[in-house]
């Protein structure tokens, strides 16, 4: 695929692991990932992603995102991604707003790229603000206020048990740089 993505194995949440599970199954996974054995890391990370582990349901919505250890599917990966970004998760809110701001496996939509990317921006993404900006430049006033709303919403009814990034300095990277 030509999208940027994050990709947790591969980069910037890799301090952050302990949170989704044993530190031994992360090691495993990251050796795995590693070796490109996407087979094992998917065997590894599944269970882990069914039990609710926010950064595991992102590892499977980046791995069925490049259709690494499983085939492509732009659907799964969006609902892992999901998943993972109602948990607070800014790395999937950033995906999942480039899937729906490219229309990857959802028809595009502009509001809906806006809301994951305010959302990102909300917990500290460092690329979200430049990706908010972008999509709302293609927007119309009433769209950009929709979005707006969806978004605070959103943030009423759910609290992220993922704790907001710290702020990053800029890196200058593009936007979903692979960390």
């Amino acid at each position: 695929m030509n999208k940027p993505l994050f990709s947790l194995l591969a980069g910037s949440l890799l301090m952050t692991a302990p949170t989704w599970g044993a530190e031994g199954d992360w090691d495993r996974a990251r050796a795995a990932h590693e070796r490109g054995d996407y087979a094992e890391e998917v065997a590894i990370i599944r269970p882990l992603a069914e039990k609710g582990y926010p950064f595991a349901q992102f590892n499977m919505g980046v791995l069925y995102d490049e259709g690494k250890g499983v085939p492509l599917d732009d659907a799964q990966a969006i609902q892992w991604y999901r998943k993972a970004a109602e948990q607070g998760v800014p790395q999937a809110q950033v995906n999942l707003g480039i899937m729906y701001e490219q229309g990857e496996g959802v028809p595009p939509d502009a509001v809906r790229a806006y809301f994951w990317y305010a959302l990102a921006e909300s917990q500290g993404d460092g690329q979200a603000p430049r990706a908010k900006q972008d999509i709302a430049k293609k927007m119309t006033p009433t769209q950009i206020e929709e979005a707006e709303r969806q978004v605070k919403e959103f943030k009423a009814k759910h609290t992220f048990p993922i704790p907001p990034l710290p702020p990053a300095p800029d890196s200058g990277a593009a936007h979903g740089g692979n960390g």
